[in-house]
């Protein structure tokens, strides 16, 4: 039985890829070096800040560009054209309606998060939103998760984790909590990690949550 769901944010439950790139596009130009194509810069969202920079900008200024991009990302673009994926709210209120816990755990710092979430005007469905700075940590770690569950008073075994990188399913296992691999986001190969479940579209959340909603855990109750 699952009783906690916890959501990747990024290319889970919100597209945030045009604010992320639009911020990273104003810190390349402050250096003077020239961004990559949209859709390559996607392929690299998902690991926080520093998995999208890290592979354009030379070593040495990883961490000045993190705070000007921060600074850009926070102040002008944290949901001007970011956009939940369809069906996501459906889904958070029909299992926070059905008793569900539920939380996010992301690679962004939770002030991020929290202001995206806000925006977006879904925050009033989780019971808590974690960030790379709350545990400090950063998925595959599976710090966050075991994080929510102790706080939350729920066992990885009823946790589901759902996310679209190989880093929410290593988490997850990690933890020894349940995977979902989210295809909808920016789902990249898994190269040999494998999910507990496979999803196409964010409703299948909920087909999934009903069918192991009596689902006894391994070992017991």
């Amino acid at each position: 039985m699952v009783e906690l769901v916890v959501f990747d944010l990024d290319g889970t439950l919100i597209d945030t890829a045009p604010d992320l790139y639009a911020a990273f596009c104003d810190t390349a130009a402050e250096y003077g070096l020239k961004p990559p194509p949209y859709e390559e810069f996607c392929r690299h969202i998902g690991g926080g800040a520093y998995g999208f920079l890290e592979p354009f900008f030379p070593k040495e200024l990883l961490e000045e560009a993190l705070q000007r991009l921060r600074r850009h990302y926070l102040e002008k673009y944290a949901f001007k054209n970011s956009r939940p994926y369809e069906g996501i709210y459906e889904v958070l209120e029909t299992l926070k309606g059905e008793g569900y816990k539920l939380a996010v755990a992301t690679n962004k710092i939770t002030e991020g998060a929290l202001r995206v979430l806000k925006a977006a005007r879904m925050d009033r469905y989780f019971d808590l939103v974690v960030g790379r700075d709350l545990p400090p940590a950063h998925k595959p770690d599976p710090a966050h998760v075991l994080f929510l569950t102790e706080r939350l008073g729920v066992s990885p075994r009823k946790t589901l984790v759902v996310g679209d990188r190989s880093d929410d399913v290593l988490a997850a296992k990690g933890a020894g909590a349940l995977s979902a691999y989210a295809l909808w986001g920016y789902a990249e190969p898994l190269d040999g990690t494998r999910p507990d479940f496979l999803l196409k579209r964010p409703k299948e959340v909920l087909s999934l949550v009903r069918e192991l909603r009596n689902r006894r855990p391994e070992g017991g109750l």
